[in-house]
């Protein structure tokens, strides 16, 4: 006999399926069963390609995603946990696999893993493990931090490391300076922009380099702070919304200046003092022509 959608959902509950599904009925007025699935006691019941219900026990998603959590030392969001538990169950919804691991690290597994922030799963211990700064001198992140900012970021018309030039200037010159301007061929003419990042190679000292970088906005449109990817996770949360809060960008990196680069927090548009700009530019010609020359032309 061919059952409607809404007389399989009537049977099942007739014949013995939990009638605790009010949260998966809704499910229940498509055409595709096999995106059909509700929870029963302990399992996640789901029909598979043949029109017949199977099952998976929740624990066992979870004992599932456990392993997954602890190759990931530095944590993973709920959806990526989701879609790898997903692979080893293909035949599954996808839809059923989150609301399965939403309990790991509050009610179960919590001796094994830890939730520090929300939608994070990290092995246990490792949620505010603050770890020693790359060994690598700071020096050595600024050439590739400067490509990676001028092709992969912001697409700069130019980008060089100042190291510790300091202009003449209290509040120092960031690391890193780029500039988009008006190149030969462009139709129209444009103000150029100041791009600053400030690079720390260790955590240490976090409200320094913030603070630091924030006064760097006072000559350039956009600002990045760039810090090792050791950051604690609740060194990151507060980063994370001071940087959203004052249009910063925040930037992460691994121990050595090859490993990969992640733009955390985008740099929004901020315009600078157009005298402090100017003035910028003036100690910079002063003090090293040749970047000066790179930058602005």
């Amino acid at each position: 006999m061919d059952f409607s959608a809404h007389q399989r959902a009537v049977w099942l509950t007739s014949n013995g399926a939990p009638h605790s599904m009010s949260r998966q009925t809704e499910y229940m007025d498509g055409k595709d069963f096999t995106l059909h699935w509700w929870e029963a006691g302990e399992h996640i019941c789901f029909y598979n390609a043949r029109g017949e219900v199977s099952r998976l026990h929740i624990r066992q998603l979870q004992e599932e995603a456990v392993k997954v959590v602890r190759k990931h030392p530095s944590g993973i969001r709920l959806m990526s946990l989701a879609r790898e538990v997903h692979n080893q169950h293909p035949e599954a919804p996808f839809a059923c696999i989150p609301p399965a691991l939403r309990a790991l690290g509050r009610l179960t597994f919590t001796n094994v893993i830890s939730r520090p922030e929300r939608g994070l799963f990290v092995p246990a211990g490792m949620g505010e493990l603050k770890a020693a700064g790359p060994a690598a001198r700071e020096e050595e992140f600024l050439l590739p931090l400067a490509a990676f900012l001028e092709g992969d970021v912001e697409e700069l018309t130019a980008a060089v490391p100042m190291g510790s030039q300091g202009l003449g200037d209290p509040w120092g010159v960031p690391d890193i300076v780029g500039v988009y301007r008006r190149c030969a061929g462009d139709a129209f003419s444009w103000t150029p922009e100041i791009l600053a990042v400030e690079v720390r190679n260790t955590t240490e000292d976090l409200l320094s380099a913030y603070g630091r970088t924030v006064a760097h906005q006072l000559f350039a449109t956009k600002t990045y702070l760039a810090l090792p990817r050791t950051l604690a996770f609740s060194d990151k949360r507060e980063l994370v919304a001071r940087c959203q809060l004052r249009g910063l960008g925040l930037i992460l990196f691994g121990p050595s200046p090859r490993d990969e680069y992640t733009l955390l927090v985008p740099a929004r548009r901020c315009p600078p003092a157009p005298d402090e700009a100017q003035r910028f530019a003036e100690r910079l010609h002063a003090r090293d022509e040749e970047k000066f020359r790179t930058l602005f032309g």
